[in-house]
C-alpha cells in the first residue's frame, strides 16, 4: 500500500506589524517596504525590519535557509529577493539603505556585499 504524501509549499506570511520584533536588531517590524522574512530548513520563520538585517542575521547565524522574501516593489505582496532589484541610498530602519524597486539596478547578491561591507567598515571607521 502506498501512502500519499503532501508536500507543504512555503509561503510568506504577514508579521504582526508594529509588534513583531526583527530577528536581528529587535526593533519592531513596522515599515512594509524594507521588511523581509525567511524560513529556515527546520521550519522556523524570522522577520526583519530591514532587508540588510536579514543578510546580517544570515551571516551571523549561518542557518540553512528554505525560503526568503522581501516586499515586492510597490508594496503589493512578497517576492523572492533573488528575483528582485533594489535601489540604494534609501531611508530604511537600520540605515542599510536598500528598498525593492522595479527600476532598481542592485541585485540581491550586490546588496549582500554592500551590507557586509558596511558591517565590516562602518562609516567613519578607519579603512
Amino acid at each position: 500500500m502506498v501512502l500519499g504524501c503532501s508536500e507543504s509549499v512555503l509561503k510568506p506570511e504577514e508579521p504582526i506589524w508594529g509588534k513583531q520584533q526583527c530577528a536581528h536588531c529587535a526593533m519592531l517590524v513596522s515599515d512594509r517596504p524594507p521588511a523581509a522574512q525567511l524560513v529556515t530548513a527546520d521550519g522556523k520563520r524570522h522577520f526583519f525590519d530591514d532587508v540588510g538585517c536579514m543578510v546580517a542575521w544570515e551571516d551571523h547565524e549561518g542557518p540553512r535557509v528554505a525560503a526568503r522574501w522581501v516586499h515586492a516593489p510597490g508594496g503589493k505582496g512578497w517576492t523572492d529577493p533573488a528575483a528582485t532589484r533594489f535601489s540604494a541610498g534609501r531611508s530604511t530602519p537600520m540605515d542599510f539603505g536598500f528598498l525593492p524597486d522595479a527600476r532598481g539596478t542592485v541585485t540581491f547578491d550586490q546588496l549582500g556585499d554592500a551590507v557586509r561591507g558596511k558591517i565590516l567598515h562602518p562609516p567613519g571607521s578607519p579603512p
